[in-house]
């Protein structure tokens, strides 16, 4: 009834340039209808809401159909395009109202419309999550009933650099509403609760190259060089205790807001200065941080950061400086090797990308034997003879393992060891596997790793381990080169099987590895048994190290229903450890004989070992299973037994061999602990 009344009506708007033209009244409100004070409240606040973001003020009446709408002196306020950055995680989420109000107050503060001040919503955690762009609405009421309907996202992990990398690329665009091509002044109001897991200098510098003002507000969690780093200024750096103090610095940032022009912004903006590349000539350094529980998310963070301020100084190129990154818990894992990236950029965007592995356990031992075994290799492109080899060490709590072995095995390998730790870190520890007493740091938290980069760097530019002649090292607090002949007697039989052999093989190439420096005069052979001897090589066959493991690695499963050992330890004694097998023992040279085995033998194992000891020959007894006594019957003592539950487990037994080796080498081993015969 009330839409018939207006069938064919007609009116005009009365401004202060004059009269309107007339035009057709679609709806109205009839005078005296029970509906008409909430209805006409309904449509006036829609009417006012599009005639502000045209107009300004107004005032209206009712009566004879007549609105009349009264224009403002023109407004004062600049054109700004204004883009809210804000936390999402799960962290902030009971705080999250706190940010939503101050949105939707800031709003109520600016002069906001298509023509005038735009407003575009970014919230993220793991990943950025659009809420609306700046050209999505056109007035107000409409911006602020989409702040009103914000709701956490939620989220564990806060990656701030990518969030601001993904608002440059898709909300500062023409065609997300920015109007940055035409000189509008273009803000970025980030507000979080934490320092980031990624890196933020990359994106925040390449926001203020595109004429942005970053706006950095912070909890107590966040990090205030991370704030700094982020905004245009250290003026625009905003913190509170928590987000319900907000309103507290609102005031200057809206400040901020409506009075910085695109000229303040161009003529604020300091680009990065890139640091002076240090030439520290040929350089392999491999980074290995502790990402376990103890380290956190912003440890690592820390540590990110730590690696690439040095990075950024380095000449990293294939014939200069190398770098690699591994991260260790209670298992360890490459990030990228020496040879994986050929410049610095892509060495930087690898770092920016490390996340924590996680881990109830700090295995520090087990770390540096999977750097010896996999990184500190020409496959992983490590070059022996024309770089120093650096290992730099970040750790936030103590190994849960010794690792007092694992320094001589870094010497060993001629690798530099750097040992950087916190407070919560055991400095006996760091020291242990430091290559010098110089070479251990420490600092109370990881927020402090700026403070030691300098020293670090110089610790990486020192004499290397390398240079020294075989008369330097002892005066170099190193060991004496290791001289010996080492047999390998390989159990080939069933009690191994296909799986386990290569387990087997992996293992003995392993104490090889770690076990065998370049400085050494080492020789090694290796026999294969079941019921009879297979020869794979002897003492003299081969002359280096990499040849040995090539060789090993070739070996095939031998095969065999049973395993005579005593047979095959007196094979050993008449074929290997000969003069014209290479053996060196009229020298006086150790004859070590390496047995590993995974069953019981067949036959009398225990007087054929007692007559290879009558001629000078240590037995070190290997095993798998439920053999201990037959193990302590063919080893010469107790300490060079080492048993395993499975051959899987074989790796675990790495640190007691190498120690027992090295004391027999050495001379060391004492002959009161020897076995008492059986």
């Amino acid at each position: 009834m009330e839409q018939d009344m207006y069938e064919s009506c007609k009116t005009v708007v009365r401004c202060a340039v004059g009269v309107a033209e007339d035009f057709k009244v679609e709806v109205g409100l009839c005078q005296g209808s029970a509906l008409t004070p909430s209805l006409f409240a309904v449509v006036m606040d829609r009417l006012t809401d599009e005639l502000l973001s045209k107009f300004g003020l107004i005032t209206a009446s009712s009566s004879g159909c007549i609105l009349t709408v009264i224009t403002p002196p023109p407004a004062t306020g600049d054109k700004r395009d204004v883009v809210f950055l804000i936390d999402g995680t799960s962290a902030t989420r009971s705080e999250f109202p706190s940010i939503r109000d101050m949105i939707r107050r800031v709003v109520d503060q600016l002069d906001v419309g298509l023509d005038r001040v735009r407003v575009s919503v970014v919230q993220y955690s793991d990943a950025p999550k659009l809420e609306f762009l700046l050209n999505a609405y056109s007035t107000k009421s409409e911006v602020r009933q989409a702040v009103s309907e914000l709701r956490s996202s939620g989220g564990n992990r806060l990656n701030t650099g990518r969030a601001l990398e993904w608002v440059a690329r898709n909300i500062y665009q023409r065609s997300a509403g920015s109007r940055v091509e035409e000189g509008v002044p273009q803000f970025l109001i980030l507000v979080t609760g934490g320092k980031s897991s990624d890196d933020v200098s990359t994106q925040a510098d390449q926001l203020k190259r595109n004429q942005v003002a970053p706006v950095a507000i912070g909890s107590r969690n966040a990090d205030p060089d991370e704030l700094r780093q982020i905004s245009l200024k250290p003026g625009l750096v905003y913190s509170v205790d928590s987000f319900k103090q907000l309103s507290r610095v609102e005031p200057q940032l809206i400040n901020s807001v409506q009075t910085i022009s695109t000229a303040d912004i161009i003529s604020s903006y300091v680009p990065t200065v890139e640091l002076a590349t240090l030439d520290l000539g040929k350089k392999d350094i491999i980074f290995l941080i502790d990402g376990s529980d103890s380290t956190g998310p912003n440890g690592i963070a820390h540590i990110r950061d730590f690696i690439i301020s040095i990075v950024q100084q380095l000449d990293v190129q294939p014939d200069r400086v190398r770098v690699a990154v591994v991260q260790y818990a209670d298992r360890t894992k490459t990030e990228f090797s020496l040879n994986t990236h050929s410049n610095k950029q892509a060495v930087l965007s690898a770092v920016k990308r490390l996340r924590q592995i996680g881990g109830r356990s700090s295995e520090l031992a087990n770390a540096i034997d999977y750097v010896l075994e996999n990184e500190v290799k020409p496959s992983a492109g490590v070059r022996l003879s024309e770089a120093s080899q650096h290992l730099v060490v970040l750790t936030g709590a103590p190994s849960t393992q010794p690792v007092s072995i694992s320094g001589p095995l870094l010497k060993n390998k001629r690798v530099n060891c750097i040992g950087v730790g916190t407070g919560n870190a055991d400095r006996t520890q760091l020291s242990q596997i430091a290559t010098s007493s110089e070479d251990v740091v420490t600092i109370p938290t990881f927020p402090n790793l700026p403070t030691v980069k300098e020293k670090v760097i110089s610790r990486l530019s020192g004499v290397p381990v390398d240079v020294f002649t075989t008369e330097d090292f002892p005066t170099a607090g190193l060991p004496q080169p290791k001289k010996a002949d080492i047999v390998f007697l390989m159990d080939g039989s069933i009690n191994l099987g296909q799986e386990n052999f290569r387990d087997v093989r992996d293992f003995i190439m392993n104490l090889i590895d770690l076990f065998f420096s370049e400085r050494d005069n080492l020789q090694v052979g290796l026999a294969q048994y079941a019921g009879d001897v297979t020869d794979a090589f002897y003492l003299n066959t081969y002359s280096n190290r990499d040849d040995i493991l090539e060789a090993i690695g070739k070996l095939e499963y031998k095969g065999g229903r049973r395993i005579n050992t005593g047979a095959a330890i007196r094979y050993i004694q008449d074929a290997h450890f000969t003069k014209q097998r290479g053996s060196r023992m009229d020298e006086g040279t150790p004859q070590i004989l390496m047995l590993v085995t995974g069953g019981r033998s067949t036959d009398d194992g225990k007087t054929a070992a007692m007559g290879l000891k009558n001629k000078g020959v240590r037995i070190f007894a290997v095993g798998v299973g439920d053999i201990q006594d037959e193990l302590e019957n063919l080893a010469s003592q107790s300490s060079t037994v080492a048993r395993a539950q499975t051959f899987q487990e074989l790796s675990e037994l790495n640190e007691q061999i190498l120690e027992a080796l090295d004391d027999e080498v050495k001379g060391k081993l004492c002959v009161d602990s020897q076995l008492p015969a059986k």
